[in-house]
């Protein structure tokens, strides 16, 4: 292993274990993880449990890592990155269009000032209760709500028989407890 690869294994090792302080001498398993965003206002980017996450792309990814077995009282830190305005600079302009799946010079300038819009928010939440793990769901709901689903059960019955189209993805944000006005 080459120097350069080395130091960044050692950084990326200590950051990931800096995020898991209520989660610190538990043996650990590592299970893929899936981004589900219930705002069809706002880009998610990427979101994270104790450091160890995915991208906002939506397909399971693998790994993440969480503890083996759950316990009372565990906590964890999530966070998450998002996009609030997809379309919209901070000084209003719209994307400039791609031709040919080409960036331009005004489209790299564009997103270089897009990138202002991001937020990164986080919060300490309890880790929700699981047996059997079929990977960790971040299920992201209007007006900054997150839903954490770890366990398999728990899982199937919130996306059990959802209606495909349009309303999937209603129907899911009312199944996990969205807000349905902001305050």
């Amino acid at each position: 292993m080459s120097r350069n690869k080395l130091l960044a294994f050692i950084i990326s090792t200590l950051a990931l274990l800096s995020g898991c302080q209520s989660m610190a001498d538990e043996a650990t398993i590592g299970v893929p993880g899936r981004v589900v965003n219930t705002d069809r206002s706002i880009i998610i980017l990427n979101a994270s449990l104790n450091g160890s996450g995915v991208s906002g792309t939506g397909g399971q990814e693998c790994c993440m890592s969480i503890p083996a077995k759950w316990k009372p009282g565990m906590t964890a830190t999530l966070s998450w990155t998002k996009d609030p305005s997809p379309d919209i600079n901070p000084d209003g302009k719209s994307a400039p269009v791609i031709k040919n799946g080409i960036s331009t010079p005004e489209w790299k300038a564009w997103m270089a000032n897009h990138r202002k819009n991001y937020r990164t928010i986080e919060k300490t939440i309890p880790l929700p209760k699981y047996g059997e793990t079929c990977g960790v769901t971040f299920i992201f709901l209007p007006c900054d709500g997150i839903r954490i689903v770890i366990d398999c059960d728990e899982k199937y019955s919130l996306f059990k028989d959802l209606p495909g189209g349009k309303e999937f993805y209603a129907e899911l944000a009312r199944r996990a407890g969205g807000a349905k006005t902001c305050r």
